[in-house]
């Protein structure tokens, strides 16, 4: 195709569902430009993804966005597990905790998906960024002729009626389940599991039922369901339709004019959500009073081959990769840490500070999760649905064996690029969040040294898109190995300065930020950047004692470990310390002694390039 340019950005994003506004959020924090574009004219009025597990609320969190959200929803801490035996008995079987993993966040909380695109929308206003609607991307295609331009994206802008050709360097397809940028790529997609129909409503009820705010689990012959408490008394209700629901469904939809109103699909869906639901629950009261949403889904396990296009700029992510059932309140999730991963070493590589080669771990880490979310999914899936051997554990067990993976609180990344084969035996395995390559940095609690406030380390590392190396010091401020490695970091070939994008001469003092501050200018110019945690009482600690640079560029980033219990949740000796470097995203990559720093520079020199490349900042100034 040949056509007039309208338009330039250096990454589409195409679809502004959760995925979407979390790519972008995260680009607009690096100061990459970006347009996001979504083909509906408002964002999502009801329904649809609702649940956010812990590892998704600490991502959100370094983002400032958390709270937000939080308070808006609805918090879930256990889940029951309920069967109708055969005398046709309801009861409850088992209750679980939802968490049980270490986090701050020890619940789930629910918040309608519009609810969640809104917040992500102010933010996005807030630094100077929009959503693009009522604009739906028809085709790409590469072109030889400007190399700075890779790609030509074909847009119908729903308002003029025209096709609009812009220019771009990298696309994001999070459009979905039903992606245009995966049919245009041509990528292929595994399946696995079956093909179950169910029903989901968000209802008011009038009901006597005892586990309301509780999540709900039950299993009969009649087939599944689940409630999950939503905020203000209201349930969202999964059903398990039965063949014959389908059918008479299907058969409803196909009538051009419907003979009168009850015999139209969506008046059946409701009757079968009510009527069902009230046998199942039998002998409790069930009466939906007024239903906010209501739809139909067909339960199927899906992944594609590959998360790239063949030529690899267009990226797929989110439902346009993998696609399960709704119940283990997994997809929004990992659709935002999709985005979490990938933007992060997007924006690196294209400031020139890091190789192309990054981007391929994009794929080998998010298909890594996503293969095992279907594998559990689909067992997870057969259990519920089955309708004879009720009596069996199978459902509570395999929820009880995965909840690690559903929090997303127990991810590990395999070994490769980003995460080091070496697991350091200063560590100790058995601590509660041992600082294992691949697994996430546990937040814990510290006391700043400038001015003594009690902080959390997750609040202390926003999304800044910088490695951080982080010095486990223990109570040896004083010790030759320390003092050494403080004279090394000082040095011109220290990892902080080696990938800076100024020379340590030019480089000024690092200035204190957390996930409220407005990103001083000064810090812009690190890709690496360091926390110094002792375990020292900090009222015996005088900052200009201890050696450079914290006693100068890094003093605010300076922390005591309180009775050294970070060190111990973290599996680290006081005595002996470590060098544990983090990755953007907060997971772990390399840990090793504290006179092996050259263990650090070696794997950065892997992918990051020295001398920074480019001399724009890293960080946004606001786009209008």
């Amino acid at each position: 195709m040949d056509g007039f340019i309208q338009g330039q950005t250096d990454v589409l994003i195409v679809g502004a569902g959760p995925a979407g506004c979390m790519a972008a959020s995260t680009l607009a924090r690096y100061g990459i430009d970006f347009r996001l574009i979504d083909k509906r004219a408002a964002r999502t009025q009801a329904g649809h993804a609702s649940a956010f597990q812990p590892r998704t609320q600490e991502i959100l969190q370094t983002l400032n966005l958390r709270h937000k959200l939080d308070e808006l929803g609805h918090r879930l801490t256990e889940t029951s597990f309920w069967s109708v035996d055969e005398g046709k008995k309801l009861s409850r079987d088992s209750v679980g905790r939802e968490v049980i993993h270490p986090t701050p966040y020890q619940y789930l909380f629910n918040s309608d998906q519009g609810i969640t695109e809104g917040i992500f929308e102010a933010d996005l206003i807030s630094r100077g960024f929009k959503v693009d609607r009522f604009l739906e991307i028809v085709d790409y295609e590469y072109q030889d002729r400007d190399p700075a331009w890779p790609l030509i994206a074909y847009i119908k802008n729903h308002v003029s009626g025209a096709i609009e050709a812009w220019q771009t360097k990298y696309i994001l397809g999070t459009d979905g389940a039903r992606s245009t940028i995966r049919r245009i790529t041509g990528v292929t997609t595994q399946s696995q599991g079956g093909e179950d129909v169910w029903a989901v409503a968000d209802v008011f009820l009038n009901t006597n039922f005892p586990d309301t705010r509780r999540r709900v689990a039950i299993r009969s012959p009649y087939g599944g369901c689940m409630l999950i408490p939503r905020k203000d008394e209201g349930l969202r209700v999964f059903l398990q339709l039965t063949p014959q629901d389908v059918q008479m469904l299907d058969e409803a939809k196909k009538q051009s004019a419907p003979q009168g109103l009850h015999s139209s699909k969506d008046f059946k869906l409701l009757d079968i959500v009510q009527s069902q639901a009230q046998k199942l629950l039998r002998p409790y009261k069930f009466e939906i009073t007024k239903v906010l949403w209501i739809s139909r889904y067909t339960v199927s396990q899906r992944i594609v081959n590959t998360f790239r296009d063949q030529r690899g700029s267009v990226f797929l992510v989110g439902d346009a990769c993998h696609t399960h059932s709704p119940k283990a309140g997994q997809g929004m999730n990992v659709s935002i840490s999709d985005a979490y991963n990938l933007t992060w070493k997007l924006a690196l590589v294209m400031k020139g500070l890091a190789s192309p080669n990054l981007l391929d771990t994009y794929e080998t880490e998010r298909k890594h999760i996503a293969t095992q979310l279907i594998n559990f999914d689909a067992k997870f899936a057969k259990a519920f649905t089955q309708r004879t051997n009720l009596d069996d554990t199978t459902l509570y067990d395999l929820w009880q064996e995965n909840v690690g993976f559903t929090s997303g609180c127990s991810y590990r990344y395999p070994q490769g690029l980003l995460v080091s084969d070496q697991t350091s035996t200063l560590v100790n395995v058995n601590a509660t969040e041992p600082v294992i390559p691949g697994k996430r940095l546990l937040s814990i609690p510290l006391i700043r040294q400038l001015g003594g406030n009690s902080v959390q380390l997750l609040d202390e590392m926003p999304a800044d898109g910088r490695f951080h190396l982080f010095v486990y010091a223990g109570k040896s401020l004083t010790s030759e190995a320390f003092v050494r490695l403080s004279e090394f970091l000082s040095s011109p070939t220290s990892p902080v300065h080696r990938f800076s994008k100024k020379t340590p001469h030019h480089l000024s003092a690092f200035h204190q930020e957390d996930i409220t501050s407005t990103y001083p200018k000064a810090n812009f110019d690190y890709v690496v950047d360091v926390f110094l945690l002792h375990t020292t009482p900090h009222l015996e600690v005088d900052l200009e004692l201890l050696p450079q640079p914290f006693s100068d560029k890094w003093s605010a980033r300076v922390y005591e470990d309180v009775d050294s219990k970070g060190h111990v949740i973290h599996g680290i000796s006081k005595e002996d310390g470590a060098l544990v470097l983090v990755r953007p995203d907060g997971y772990v990559s390399v840990v090793t002694e504290l006179d092996k720093p050259q263990v650090i520079i070696d794997f950065l020199d892997g992918f990051l390039v020295e001398g920074g490349g480019v001399q724009e900042g890293v960080f946004p100034v606001k786009k209008m």
